[in-house]
């Protein structure tokens, strides 16, 4: 969680965890100024598993950055629910650790009063995509480069008494087709996580195709040409070899798929 000091704008980050729903009496390190932070002003949750993201949306938000705290786990992102009364859920489609619809699901059976909107996990603005058939249970969806100028006007509008003043100011840069895989793991990790992040986002914009496809049985057939998409951006990220050793994206369809037909009470 980061909290800006009031005196000198520093920002200061502490463990959103270990103290969230506390009211904190703080120094700065930078002018020393003593304030206290009210734990009921944190509204914003940004679950995303990229920092780079979360980041961009801090700094979009630079004038309201007690308003936002952020998080990169499913398991984290429960217990911060769980601790803080949050307004916004800015939610990543292939956030580690749980697939978007079971998050939503539980969200909704708690009775939580809480906007969600959707975000996706890879930055490509043509590949496979069109406009959500569905969102899950969601209020919203946003495309990330879209960031910069539609964050602010839509916030406004699912939590107007938030009443944010930041005017966008941040642009989102070409980043390229993906987000970064991480550079300490073996390439068949890599693979497997950029295959779970291109279903992920696959699955958020042809939902009801998954759907139908697991009831019916055929769902491969449904989803021949995002598949064939998503292993030509597989292939451009992943050597060959390590693709021919095993249908990466179809495994994570199937993993996918699994949790979703156990969602729909089809197992």
């Amino acid at each position: 969680m980061i909290i800006v000091c009031p005196a000198c704008q520093k920002k200061l980050r502490i463990d959103a965890v270990k103290y969230a729903g506390k009211n904190l009496s703080l120094i700065c390190r930078s002018c020393g100024h003593k304030f206290v932070h009210a734990a009921n002003r944190s509204r914003i949750l940004v679950a995303h598993g990229e920092e780079e993201i979360c980041q961009t949306i801090l700094d979009i938000c630079q004038d309201d950055l007690g308003e936002i705290e952020t998080s990169h786990t499913a398991r984290m992102t429960r217990n911060l629910l769980a601790s803080h009364p949050f307004s916004v859920l800015l939610l990543d489609v292939a956030l580690p650790g749980a697939f978007p619809f079971q998050l939503i699901e539980e969200i909704r059976q708690a009775g939580t009063p809480l906007k969600i909107i959707l975000l996706p996990s890879v930055y490509n603005r043509t590949a496979y995509k069109r406009k959500p058939s569905s969102l899950y249970g969601a209020d919203a969806y946003l495309e990330l480069h879209h960031l910069s100028d539609q964050l602010i006007p839509l916030v406004q509008k699912l939590a107007p008494h938030l009443a944010l003043k930041s005017a966008p100011r941040c642009p989102m840069n070409d980043r390229g087709e993906e987000r970064p895989l991480a550079q300490n793991t073996g390439i068949s990790q890599q693979a497997e996580e950029l295959a779970r992040l291109l279903i992920a986002d696959i699955a958020l914009y042809h939902q009801e195709q998954i759907d139908q496809g697991i009831i019916q049985g055929d769902l491969e057939d449904r989803l021949a040409s995002q598949l064939e998409e998503g292993r030509r951006l597989l292939a451009g990220r992943i050597p060959q070899v390590e693709l021919d050793k095993q249908d990466y994206l179809l495994l994570a369809l199937k993993r996918f798929s699994a949790a979703r037909a156990e969602e729909l009470q089809l197992v």
